[in-house]
């Protein structure tokens, strides 16, 4: 296991092992939005103390924490770390993860009054999730895949390359063409198969698979997916709507909780074709 540098302060180091265990990565784990860490490192600190109107910076990581990284075309979590026993708050604007390490870093802000001399590694933390950002990136998150089901269920069973599942302008991409003319007929089909996929009310699910085993399940029909890129022996996998693959975000609890998403537009460019979605407006 690889090792990090941590400040105790008063220019004590200690080495500390480099990982943080990951509240989110199971079901229940994806509706987890406030827990309690231990601080091991500190770092990207600015001097001094926070001033009034300027909010300086600082990064934390902890032994464990329910933040979701950005990643996969999904936000990343965003809340708040209060340290148990000072009191010292910090907002949490980002949360990033390193595949070499498995370290989740927190990238905070902090305005006047906070003392960065006060922070010590080892002190215990709380973490809270924004709950509502969480629940709302997740629903987004896991429509992507519904777009994966749907499309899997009117015929067109085409490799995903990328999916973007930002509230701006989300969307999925394929690799292959809906040719012109049945594009607009395809998303009425597309929104169909929403409501029933809706109704059904089906379960998600998420378990872990060795390479081998993913392979040999997810990749039946057609080699959607290409396992040798993931570094460890076993991989995560998301079940939205029955549609199974790689994936690690967060997502709700069933199919029923993608109430009011539609299909918005199909465009094709290159050999990819991009399927939009949303939330309808109210």
């Amino acid at each position: 296991m690889s090792a990090i540098v941590a400040e105790k302060g008063d220019g004590v180091t200690e080495s500390i092992p480099a990982t943080t265990e990951r509240l989110y990565l199971t079901l229940d784990g994806n509706f987890i939005y406030r827990a309690q860490g231990r601080l091991i490192f500190i770092g990207g600190m600015e001097e001094g103390e926070g001033q009034e109107g300027r909010e300086q910076k600082v990064d934390v990581v902890f032994d464990r924490s329910p933040f979701h990284p950005q990643g996969g075309g999904q936000p990343s979590d965003v809340g708040k770390v209060v340290c148990v026993g000072t009191g010292i708050e910090l907002k949490v604007v980002k949360v990033s993860f390193s595949f070499e390490t498995n370290v989740v870093t927190h990238h905070c802000e902090y305005g006047a009054g906070v003392t960065m001399s006060e922070l010590a590694v080892g002190e215990t933390w709380g973490l809270f999730v924004d709950e509502e950002k969480r629940n709302t990136f997740s629903k987004f998150h896991s429509a992507g895949h519904m777009v994966d089901r749907a499309m899997e269920l009117c015929g067109y069973n085409m490799p995903a390359t990328k999916g973007y599942h930002f509230l701006d302008s989300p969307y999925v991409e394929y690799k292959g063409k809906v040719e012109a003319p049945k594009r607009e007929a395809l998303i009425v089909q597309l929104n169909e198969k929403f409501k029933e996929l809706i109704e059904e009310d089906i379960p998600t699910t998420i378990c872990e698979l060795t390479k081998e085993e993913a392979e040999e399940e997810l990749n039946k029909v057609q080699a959607n997916f290409f396992f040798s890129v993931f570094k460890d022996p076993t991989v995560r996998i998301v079940g939205i709507c029955n549609f199974r693959c790689p994936c690690g975000g967060t997502h709700v609890r069933s199919s029923k909780d993608l109430e009011g998403f539609q299909v918005t537009g199909i465009k094709v460019k290159k050999g990819i074709t991009r399927v939009k979605y949303d939330l309808a407006k109210e």
